[in-house]
């Protein structure tokens, strides 16, 4: 149903226009509301407000068509279309129409044939903008969601590891969309025992994100009964595969500090090797085994291995967001880079050192989208006896 008012002073001019729509009145296709001048138009117009189409007479009392169109102008949010009808050869009354906004004009005599053709191109315009503006909303509406749910995502990060223990625990994550496919936590399993770990889904935006965070979730339920990494991952694959109609899988890597000795045990599902940066200096790769990613199929079986920590070592774990940063000339940034970054940074604390890897590593990015979210996270091992305890 399209809504048409008709705005005319002339007495004879709603039978004719009525006789003219006939068929497309008795289709349900068209409804005419009818006017006698600018008050009595806008009048009709908020009783209606879904008037798609506005035919009007220039010459009219109380208000002329000019100041009707004048009027239709000021309402921001309209899209109704507006057609103005004038005398053959008003050329001055019809360029002013114009100017405030009409669509287009006829002219008296009124030719059926042109009047037609006018409304039709009119009603597409409007039908458009419609459209346009429904899908705008649409838009917003998505946008507040994906803002929601990126707020409850970021909601679910833990805070930095309280200084003042034997241990230091920071992270670090910046999606690269609304939503992020990248996690990390830190899990406090007894009073001598703390985990902390990293992941990594497969593909981005939303479906990638709540994978994210049920993984995050279940591996928070999960770490509390297996303080041994491998058996954790074992049990949290079990969880995945049974409740992942999607087939994403979980890059994840899962470390267990014994804060008593500085022993980390850890299972690789998958996920990139961290690096270890020694307390003289140097920086090291991780290796070992590493068992497929989570969600994959149920009954895979992870290692848990183990190094000790000298006091001032620390372990860098991160997504390949960060190794895989592409410069505009689509060079990746590329683990080595990120170990002569980290061997050239003496700095005192983590979250320095953290900043200022990020910072080079977006100065190497320069002006290259992003194509990947980026997350890290830092274990700064303080004091503790160790060698004996692996």
């Amino acid at each position: 149903m399209v809504n048409i008012l008709v705005v005319d002073d002339e007495v004879d001019v709603e039978p004719m226009i009525r006789q003219r729509f006939r068929r497309e009145i008795r289709a349900g296709k068209v409804k005419l509301f009818f006017a006698r001048d600018g008050v009595h138009a806008l009048e009709l117009m908020d009783e209606v407000p879904e008037i798609a189409l506005v035919i009007t007479d220039i010459n009219m009392p109380r208000m002329d068509g000019l100041t009707l169109l004048e009027r239709l102008s000021d309402r921001a949010d309209l899209t109704t279309k507006s057609i103005i009808v004038s005398a053959y050869g008003d050329i001055s009354n019809i360029r002013a129409g114009m100017n405030r906004g009409a669509f287009d004009f006829v002219t008296k005599p009124i030719s059926f044939e042109d009047l037609d053709l006018t409304i039709k191109r009119a009603l597409d315009k409007c039908r458009l903008e419609r459209l346009a503006r429904e899908a705008h909303i649409r838009v917003l509406e998505v946008q507040k969601e994906f803002e929601w749910a990126r707020r409850v995502q970021r909601g679910i990060l833990p805070r930095p590891w309280p200084i003042g223990g034997p241990e230091e625990l920071l992270g670090f994550m910046r999606s690269a969309q609304e939503v992020a496919g990248d996690s990390y936590d830190f899990i406090p399993i007894d009073d001598d025992h703390v985990g902390f770990a990293i992941a990594d889904v497969a593909g981005k935006g939303l479906a990638a994100a709540m994978m994210a965070s049920i993984t995050h979730a279940l591996l928070r339920a999960v770490a509390i009964d297996f303080s041994d990494p491998s058996e954790c991952l074992a049990k949290l694959n079990r969880l995945l595969t049974s409740h992942n109609p999607e087939m994403l899988f979980v890059t994840l890597l899962f470390c267990v500090l014994d804060r008593r000795t500085g022993v980390v045990a850890y299972a690789n599902a998958g996920h990139p090797w961290p690096l270890k940066l020694a307390a003289d200096g140097a920086v090291t790769t991780l290796s070992g085994h590493v068992g497929i990613p989570l969600g994959i199929r149920d009954g895979e079986i992870w290692t848990t291995q183990r190094i000790a920590l000298s006091p001032g070592d620390r372990l860098l774990l991160y997504t390949d967001g960060l190794s895989e940063t592409a410069n505009p000339i689509g060079d990746q940034y590329g683990e080595a880079r990120m170990r002569e970054r980290l061997r050239a940074l003496t700095l005192e604390t983590s979250d320095e050192l953290m900043r200022q890897l990020i910072d080079g590593i977006d100065d190497f990015g320069g002006s290259a989208a992003v194509q990947d979210d980026m997350t890290c996270l830092i274990l700064d091992w303080r004091v503790g006896d160790v060698g004996s305890h692996i």
